[in-house]
């Protein structure tokens, strides 16, 4: 699905017909109550949905950019709607259920909320104005929850971005009972202003998630003063060398968010763990180009031609070095190419 938004700009039947193909698998394979399985085998077409969160979001984008299906969009995003489990208003996930399969996101996801904006908004396309409202005033709501709760302003305050995981009324740091607070300390880009990347039970991710905050930039969430802050820390981080590194800083064995199942893939630098995508550098020239900076973005496009020239449009690169690593002729990489392209040709974010 992520890569149609670019592919679906090619001259080409075969692979007009392959997305259309894979529209109609994912959804032949929903689960009865909706959930878009993230794969379905190519041999045995056993549906996998292990890393559930974001398949059927970008199947309701893909939906409506090329073969709109109004009631199977009201059914995935129906099912959706019931993750809100605590009714916060925001989405939950269980750990490493989105793109990032093998890391630990998990709560409140930055990247899965920011997605379900952009979903809700794509959908209120196919429908009459009643029903399209709603879903507009659903999309708002969403994106006020994650400007309350995920933005980060620098200060170190950590109370109001787990405030939302208290059970009971009171004060600020003891309960109705005067028990006191566990406030989690902020150790890291302590000084930095950004969405943080996942909101947990009284815990919270730390690093700069690039796609998350990319997709709130791309949906809307972020304002213009947002989204130039976003911007310059991820030139002043050097994400954007190749581009573009999933996130900043990396975790290191020892921290918190370090679990031994990340083995050698994802030691620091690698694959989810601070590892350049290219799929994510087409985010990046998207977001460049709606905030206006089309010179930035066509440099940033040429780096990403050389990415994926230099990788074969390779399913990721070392974070450090560049070096080509996972697995060459990966559609992601190459849609999102088309997409960047796309994007700078027209001067604007080209997702809807």
């Amino acid at each position: 699905m992520i890569a149609l938004l670019g592919a679906r700009f090619a001259a080409d039947n075969e692979i007009r017909d392959a997305l259309q193909a894979s529209l109609v698998l994912l959804r032949d394979h929903r689960a009865p109550g909706g959930a878009i399985p993230n794969n379905v085998d190519s041999v045995t077409l056993r549906p996998n949905f292990r890393a559930y969160a974001d398949g059927g979001l970008w199947w309701v984008i893909g939906s409506a950019l090329l073969a709109p299906d109004r009631d199977v969009v009201r059914e995935v995003l129906s099912w959706y709607a019931y993750q809100d489990v605590d009714q916060s208003g925001l989405l939950s996930m269980q750990e490493s259920s989105d793109w990032q399969d093998l890391f630990c996101t998990r709560g409140k996801g930055l990247y899965l909320n920011c997605l379900y904006v952009l979903a809700l908004r794509s959908a209120a396309e196919l429908f009459d104005a009643a029903e399209a409202g709603e879903l507009c005033r659903r999309a708002a709501s969403v994106a006020d929850c994650i400007n309350s709760y995920f933005w980060y302003a620098g200060d170190k305050n950590m109370l109001r971005h787990i405030a939302l995981t208290f059970s009971t009324e009171g004060s600020p740091l003891k309960d109705s009972l005067g028990r006191p607070r566990s406030i989690p300390e902020k150790r890291y880009l302590t000084g930095e202003r950004y969405y943080l990347p996942y909101l947990g039970f009284r815990d919270v991710g730390e690093w700069f998630d690039s796609l998350g905050n990319l997709l709130a930039i791309l949906a809307g969430v972020a304002d213009r003063q947002q989204t130039e802050i976003i911007l310059d820390f991820i030139a002043r981080s050097s994400l954007d060398v190749w581009p573009v590194r999933s996130l900043t800083p990396a975790v290191q064995p020892g921290d918190p968010d370090w679990r031994d199942y990340y083995g050698e893939l994802n030691a620091p630098h690698c694959y989810h763990n601070g590892g350049v995508w290219p799929f994510l550098g087409g985010f990046y020239i998207a977001a460049l180009v709606k905030a206006g900076q089309t010179g930035v973005a066509a440099q940033a496009l040429g780096r990403l031609a050389q990415l994926n020239q230099n990788g074969q449009f390779n399913e990721w690169h070392h974070g450090e070095t560049g070096a080509p690593m996972g697995t060459r002729d990966q559609a992601w990489s190459a849609g999102m190419y088309l997409f960047a392209c796309e994007c700078l040709e027209r001067g604007e974010a080209a997702l809807f």
